[in-house]
């Protein structure tokens, strides 16, 4: 189950992940040293929203501490300073070959899928069959279908997990032959965490909430008055926000102990410290086909939005 309010927030695995995977190679010697290979690992700042950015970087610290006592290896990596990356400079320094395994939304996958290994992605083992998102409803109210929600204020919760959400939005009105989200809806407001963002739904000072299926099912747990009285009135294909990818073409033995970096950091006390604090069982390796439907999904929203440019443009 996801996880839904922690200050220390599942886009801070990402960074993680990366520090992990860096400093299980790294055993504290110079980089660059004869007989090693450098990769570099970078995180795009565009998986940060609502994380608080100090106690990731505490955490990161603390297994850059554990992973450097522990290990030594062949091959050297370094984490880009500062870790976060603006994401035209990241996707700008993977395709210059400056960086080699990337921590990025699946909006920015989508224009490094070129570029990206297609053999070797690593996700949280809940992100691994996808996600949904629902877009909920107060049950007594008119809205049966998503044309009723026209002039409707939406709430949506700003998480990580939440990327792909007005992508979503995006696609799901025009299969109605709506307008865009930006034209068909009141308001689109985001709220940092689910209570906030499913409550005025139930008291009525709100239409209508987008939140993740597990984040859902977590406030029913805890509040199942929510569930009697809230009803999902459109359900997303499924999606998965985030993805650790590799360049194409970089070194396949950093490659291999990269990932095997990654995928058994929760036999550590700092791996399962970070894995508990995101609810995540462990880490997995998938082929970077798992993404095509959240990479349609992305490009299908990029077209409806230049359409919409371009029909504004024609009416100028």
């Amino acid at each position: 189950m996801v996880h839904t309010d922690n200050r220390f927030t599942r886009r801070q695995c990402l960074q993680l992940l990366a520090g992990v995977a860096a400093t299980a190679l790294a055993p504290g010697a110079g980089h660059g040293e004869a007989g090693r290979t450098l990769l570099r690992l970078a995180v795009s700042t565009d998986t940060l929203a609502g994380v608080n950015i100090d106690d990731a970087r505490a955490s990161y610290i603390a297994l850059i501490n554990e992973y450097n006592m522990g290990h030594a290896r062949t091959v050297s990596a370094e984490v880009v300073a500062g870790v976060f990356i603006p994401s035209a400079e990241l996707q700008r320094d993977i395709r210059q070959g400056t960086v080699d395994c990337f921590g990025v939304t699946a909006i920015e996958y989508a224009q490094l899928a070129d570029i990206a290994d297609p053999q070797y992605l690593v996700l949280q083992d809940y992100l691994a069959d996808g996600i949904e998102y629902l877009l909920l409803v107060h049950d007594s109210s008119t809205f049966r279908k998503i044309a009723d929600l026209q002039g409707a204020q939406i709430l949506i919760h700003r998480h990580r997990d939440m990327v792909l959400a007005p992508a979503w939005l995006s696609t799901l009105l025009a299969t109605d032959r709506l307008p865009q989200p930006e034209g068909f809806f009141a308001s689109i407001s985001p709220r940092d965490n689910v209570t906030q963002t499913v409550l005025p739904v139930f008291f009525r000072r709100a239409d209508g909430a987008c939140v993740t299926r597990p984040s859902w099912e977590t406030a029913v747990e805890l509040n199942p008055q929510l569930g009697r009285e809230l009803r999902p009135l459109a359900v997303s294909p499924k999606v998965i926000p985030t993805a650790i990818g590799f360049r194409r073409n970089c070194n396949p033995t950093g490659r291999k102990l990269l990932l095997d970096s990654m995928l058994n950091m929760t036999t550590t006390a700092a791996g399962r410290q970070m894995a508990a604090l995101y609810q995540a069982r462990s880490f997995v390796q998938r082929p970077a086909s798992v993404m095509a439907g959240s990479v349609e999904m992305v490009r299908q929203s990029e077209r409806l939005t230049k359409q919409q440019t371009g029909s504004r443009k024609g009416h100028s």
